[in-house]
């Protein structure tokens, strides 16, 4: 009965151990850079439709990025707030993939932020939180559990998401493409549409209050829909259900987010790509049609993003519109930067108020081996001081 109740108490230590075990330490220096895939038979360099936050009186209402890159790297950490460094480039380009006969304008983000690690919200430097940072979770903290995926998306309220996993099946590995994914064993993600009663449960744009369309004209056919120079329509979702049975619901933000067995943030699925950084940079809705992907990461004595300047830390794009209609033509062509290992960027513009926030994790294979073994030492010394106390 004793040998039960040792063999017991070591399992139950074990799995209170080991799931906290794949999570990640975030140490200074790490950082990672994203971005958007490109299917190698696409002649199109890899793009991202991205949608402003309406402003009536700018003639531009989106546009098109090329070769977008989104990346961080820690700075600092102390007392459980990391200073992160985030940059988001591209170049915008004001219709479709090429930039034959319209403007090409590059752009460059950079912001300082603090990120609370338990939490993973940005603050302020009053210690406010102001949004979600999910490029890392806390993997011994969740499983099919209902999480805050952003804090309030275009100032209309906070989104939901569900975290669910580990998912074992290498078929999924199938559909990802990062290059790191051959490094785990399991994959979790969070989902932002849910299924309940052969209902879909998802963040509508509409209830954001986020256009769907702009400069509505009728097809032959009949239908409603935007289009054509100057205009724009964000797809309808088809839901099937496993009764066979199909819905189409109105727009909205269905996305999988994909993280490691460590936590760090993988892959994206899905449409849209969207969360509160870059909301707070004056994107409402940024449609990547092709995955947002882990391409590189790491740790780095050396900081590999520039300095933040206030032209840097502008949250609208009003002055990349006005160069797009030619209503302000640049007064220097941003220089292309140095990114990370393995990297490039694109080039620099102007910018003028601070905003958002990143933290993150390691990968299995740049892990310490002491952060696995710690655990088992532990369980080790527990068994053999219950055995020689039954032997007494």
């Amino acid at each position: 009965m004793r040998k039960i109740l040792t063999l017991m108490t070591i399992a139950t230590i074990f799995v209170m151990i080991v799931p906290h075990a794949y999570s990640f330490e975030p140490e200074k220096g790490f950082y990672a850079e994203y971005r958007v895939y490109g299917y190698p038979e696409d002649p199109y360099p890899s793009s991202a439709f991205a949608l402003l936050k309406e402003h009536k009186e700018w003639e531009v209402k989106y546009f098109f990025i090329r070769d977008p890159v989104y990346k961080y790297q820690i700075l600092d950490i102390k007392s459980n707030i990391a200073s992160i460094r985030i940059c988001f480039e591209g170049t915008a380009l004001g219709e479709g993939h090429n930039i034959t006969g319209q403007r090409a304008v590059p752009f460059k983000r950079i912001f300082d932020i603090k990120l609370n690690l338990k939490t993973l919200e940005m603050i302020d430097d009053n210690g406010n939180p102001w949004g979600k940072w999910l490029f890392w979770i806390n993997l011994g903290s969740y499983d099919r559990r209902e999480c805050t995926v952003m804090k309030n998306w275009n100032d209309h309220g906070g989104v939901r998401g569900w975290i669910e996993g580990p998912y074992e099946n290498e078929a999924l590995y199938s559909i990802l493409h990062s290059p790191y994914i051959n490094n785990t064993t399991n994959v979790f993600r969070i989902a932002t549409l849910k299924i309940e009663n052969y209902t879909a449960i998802y963040p509508s744009f509409e209830e954001y209050g986020i256009i769907t369309s702009y400069k509505d004209y009728k097809t032959p056919e009949g239908t409603i829909r935007s289009g054509g120079y100057g205009g724009y329509y964000l797809d309808e979702i088809v839901i099937g259900f496993s009764n066979w049975e199909e819905k189409t619901y109105d727009p909205g933000l269905d996305t999988d987010i994909y993280y490691t067995e460590d936590g760090l943030f993988i892959e994206t699925l899905g449409s849209y790509w969207i969360d509160d950084f870059i909301d707070r940079l004056g994107i409402v809705v940024l449609q990547t049609g092709n995955p947002l992907f882990l391409t590189d990461y790491g740790v780095s004595e050396e900081i590999l993003i520039e300095e933040p300047t206030p032209e840097s830390q502008r949250t609208s794009f009003e002055k990349e519109v006005e160069m797009m209609v030619g209503e302000n033509e640049s007064e220097e062509t941003p220089p292309k930067t140095e990114n990370p290992p393995e990297t490039t960027g694109s080039s620099q513009e102007k910018s003028e108020t601070p905003a958002p926030t990143t933290t993150q994790p390691n990968d299995a294979e740049k892990n310490n081996t002491l952060f696995y073994v710690t655990p088992l030492l532990v369980l080790a010394f527990i068994a053999v001081f219950l055995v020689l106390k039954e032997k007494r």
